[in-house]
């Protein structure tokens, strides 16, 4: 039994850092996107993630002359070359599901920094979580 509360304890604990974190920018972002997190060794968009690209397409949308870097950034785990790749999936499943939405695909365009640029130099869930993201940098 202490073990499911203590799942339940961190679990909570890294949702109630997804909202939170959103005032911590990296350098260059765009105020009015906020950033998307992922799951350890995922390029998927999390589920509780959808609503944050929506608001980021609308707000696009809303912003045409508005271009952007969508940057793909991983935790300290993993070679560099793998967090590279995982970064550029990142990068690359953020940017097809913000011109699923509407937004035109000549206004984005990615790049990874894999595990170069962290958010939290720490080496716990709470760092990695935060490190485990897409970034929006305006061109």
């Amino acid at each position: 039994m202490k073990c499911h509360a203590v799942v339940l304890f961190l679990s909570v604990a890294v949702l109630a850092m997804g909202t939170a974190c959103q005032n911590k920018k990296g350098p260059g972002t765009v105020s009015g996107l906020k950033r998307v997190h992922f799951d350890f060794d995922s390029a998927s968009i999390k589920p509780d993630m959808v609503a944050v690209l929506d608001a980021n397409a609308k707000y696009l949308t809303k912003n045409k002359s508005l271009n952007i870097i969508v940057e793909g950034h991983c935790d300290e785990r993993g070679t560099n070359e793998y967090n590279m790749a995982l970064g550029d999936r990142r990068a690359t499943t953020t940017k097809n599901y913000l011109i699923r939405q509407g937004v035109a695909t000549d206004r984005l365009r990615v790049v990874s920094f894999g595990e170069e640029q962290p958010l939290e130099g720490g080496h716990s869930e709470a760092s990695w979580y935060m490190n485990r993201r897409a970034e929006f940098v305006k061109q």
